[in-house]
């Protein structure tokens, strides 16, 4: 029944996101599908080619993060972890746990044992989730210093106003989260000398990798907003800086919020609308967006699945010759 439950979730999850991303988005800019994928298709091979870099280069900074919640762990590796969790995670609902799942798997497969793999998606996820929602709140904060940003208020659909809600939003289920009764009743029940093992083995990972987590946690998210303003600047959306720095605070603010597989809708909708409150033309808001989320969230789809598959015929070939 569970599972029944689960899969009518997930069903439902996704057909919601594609249908927000579908009709929410053009009715909210007033913008045409075939308007905008015409200006994605414009763009030249060389544009395309820098923002792939761009990509790469954020991937490979976040290795960095990897590498120190995990000592010993190499390059290639953090990067199947990387590819392959987020492959899992972007595409389900709630997919996080998954993606967990996914890379829980790969480094017991490495020979990694349950405390050290524990430990290490304790302090990466705290260390990405941290930059998320500092990211969050310096941008929002930030928005309300920017005079023509304060005059928007008053307008309910406002890029001011958006971000009212999902401050607020956040707040809410940050304070749900932390009263979630099974969670609470979840630790309470774990082993004492378990929570010590791995108290110490994060203390010990946090100790000896403080530098490389800091690199990492402000690396990776500096490489997706500098991905977002050349998205913005390839399709001439003729906004500041700060603009794209508010529309970027406030996506990495919406994915902390699972209602579609990767805020699939909401996320695309949000930041197109915020760039549009700065100025942006909407046909260029909308497609500079898209094609950011092309590489910050699709790409890693496929890419993913590729690693994991790969990963999979290894471990079955390495059991065969056993």
């Amino acid at each position: 029944m569970r599972r029944a439950v689960k899969i009518v979730f997930g069903v439902s999850s996704v057909a919601l996101g594609v249908c927000l991303l579908v009709f929410l988005l053009p009715h909210t800019l007033g913008v045409g599908w075939a308007t905008t994928a015409q200006q994605i298709a414009a763009l030249s091979g060389f544009n395309v080619i820098c923002l792939a870099v761009v990509w790469l280069a954020g991937l490979g900074v976040h290795t960095i993060t990897l590498r120190r919640s995990l000592p010993g762990l190499s390059i290639r590796r953090a990067l199947a972890l990387n590819l392959g969790g987020s492959s899992v995670a972007n595409l389900l609902p709630l997919g996080g746990a998954a993606g967990i799942g996914i890379n829980y798997a790969m480094l017991r497969s490495w020979g990694y044992d349950r405390i050290q793999i524990t430990a290490f998606t304790a302090v990466s996820n705290l260390i990405v989730t941290l930059a998320k929602v500092l990211i969050a709140a310096g941008g929002i904060v930030a928005l309300f210093f920017t005079p023509s940003f304060v005059d928007q208020l008053p307008t309910a659909n406002s890029a001011g106003a958006i971000a009212l809600y999902v401050a607020a939003g956040v707040v809410l289920l940050a304070a749900a989260s932390c009263c979630y009764r099974p969670v609470r009743r979840w630790l309470v029940r774990r082993s004492h000398t378990v929570i010590v093992q791995l108290w110490r083995q994060c203390a010990d990972v946090v100790r000896a990798g403080w530098r490389g987590l800091a690199v990492g946690g402000l690396g990776y998210p500096m490489m997706q907003a500098i991905l977002l303003w050349l998205c913005v600047s390839a399709l001439h959306a003729n906004v500041g800086l700060a603009a794209v720095l508010a529309a970027y605070a406030i996506e990495r603010t919406l994915t902390l919020i699972p209602i579609t597989p990767g805020g699939v809708g909401v996320v695309e909708t949000v930041a197109a609308a915020v760039l549009v409150g700065f100025g942006a033309d909407p046909v260029k808001a909308a497609a500079a967006v898209l094609l950011y989320r092309v590489f910050s969230y699709l790409l890693e789809i496929p890419v993913g699945a590729l690693v994991v598959a790969a990963w999979f015929t290894r471990r079955r070939a390495a059991r065969r010759a056993v």
